[in-house]
């Protein structure tokens, strides 16, 4: 866990970063200007466990009181997770931002995909993501953006194999029973053009959550924080407001 610190005039919000699978902390490079100006960042990693249970529970003891946790994708997960564990704690958090992500469980045709790539790379070098998954994770009018998908890649090749098989291995239970105890406002994003969750899983997951708002954008992607980071620090600011 390593820290971002910002002025220390007056209490500063505390803001919990966590990325999604096969992401390290320049996913947020374009957020962090904007989100400077909101609060104090703290930068979370997804190298360490084996389950959604085990990520969650290792961030309970670093997650910063009366927080607000921010998850993308199998960051997601996790911060939702986490959000329920706080409340079994009675740890206290100011908010949970929910993006592109579900609380639906893996399928078993996805599990059975994942073994397949782990089993692929017994024999094969690890080379980074494909770009067929990398460009699935864009906007279609992003797809042939060299600097993006180097962008992604680059975080793929960074976190290494070892970090990959991991993630991969990671079963994701359904989490929707969990929704009503996280009491704590919520903003959920979710993108029109995200081939990787779909928008009606959004819905469920913000319709679930007893206090929340669903933001949608259009012409998004996947990757709305590097893809819409203006545009998610602007939905930001107008959820803290309210």
């Amino acid at each position: 866990m390593s820290e971002f610190t910002i002025s220390d005039t007056g209490p500063a919000r505390q803001f919990l970063l966590i990325p999604g699978f096969m992401c390290d902390t320049s996913l947020w490079k374009f957020m962090l200007p904007g989100l400077e100006q909101l609060g104090q960042v703290h930068f979370a990693d997804l190298d360490q466990g084996a389950s959604i249970e085990g990520m969650a529970q290792g961030l309970l003891t670093a997650l910063p009181d009366n927080g607000i946790i921010i998850g993308f994708s199998l960051g997601g997960y996790v911060a939702r997770h986490l959000a329920w564990l706080a409340h079994q704690k009675n740890k206290s958090i100011r908010g949970l931002v929910l993006l592109n992500t579900s609380a639906r469980a893996s399928t078993a045709d996805e599990d059975n995909k994942n073994r397949q790539q782990i089993k692929l790379l017994e024999h094969y070098p690890y080379k980074g993501q494909t770009m067929t998954a990398l460009r699935r994770a864009l906007h279609p009018q992003r797809q042939d953006d060299a600097v993006m998908l180097a962008h992604l890649q680059a975080m793929s090749l960074a976190l290494g194999k070892q970090v990959f098989l991991q993630q991969l291995s990671i079963v994701r239970a359904d989490g929707h029973h969990e929704l009503p105890q996280i009491t704590c406002p919520s903003l959920v994003v979710a993108s029109r053009n995200d081939q990787m969750r779909s928008l009606s899983e959004s819905e469920k997951l913000a319709s679930g959550l007893p206090n929340a708002k669903l933001h949608v954008f259009e012409d998004c992607g996947h990757m709305s924080p590097l893809e819409k980071a203006p545009g998610l620090i602007t939905a930001l600011e107008n959820w803290l407001r309210k």
